[in-house]
């Protein structure tokens, strides 16, 4: 049983990489810019399980590769916020990988259903 949890924990994590950027684009077409621990937390709210050591470098990486942008915002109380935003390319990408999150997700229902 040890060595399945293995596999299904390697599986896991190949699975979820590109699925976090889908996961993020979405939330931030949805609800506008947001910082950190704010995406985190809506993260965590639907099921996902996110931790800093998993969120922060996403949200680097998306930066750089300009499907993000992001600005630091300081409030009147409180300490700085690094806010992320989707780019114009961002919801470019968005578009491409819903449709292709659709088609995978279609094809999985109906190899589990027995149809073609």
């Amino acid at each position: 049983m040890e060595e399945t949890d293995i596999l299904i924990g390697k599986w896991r994590t190949q699975s979820r990489k590109g699925f976090l950027d889908l996961c993020v684009l979405v939330l931030l077409a949805g609800k506008g810019p947001s910082y950190g621990l704010d995406m985190m937390e809506s993260l965590n709210g639907a099921g996902l399980g996110v931790s800093e050591g998993t969120l922060y470098p996403l949200l680097m990486r998306m930066t750089r590769e300009e499907s993000l942008a992001a600005s630091w915002t300081t409030p009147d109380s409180g300490h700085p916020r690094k806010y992320y935003r989707i780019t114009g390319q961002g919801g470019y990408l968005l578009s491409g990988m819903k449709t292709e999150y659709e088609k995978n997700a279609a094809a999985y229902r109906r190899l589990e259903g027995g149809t073609r």
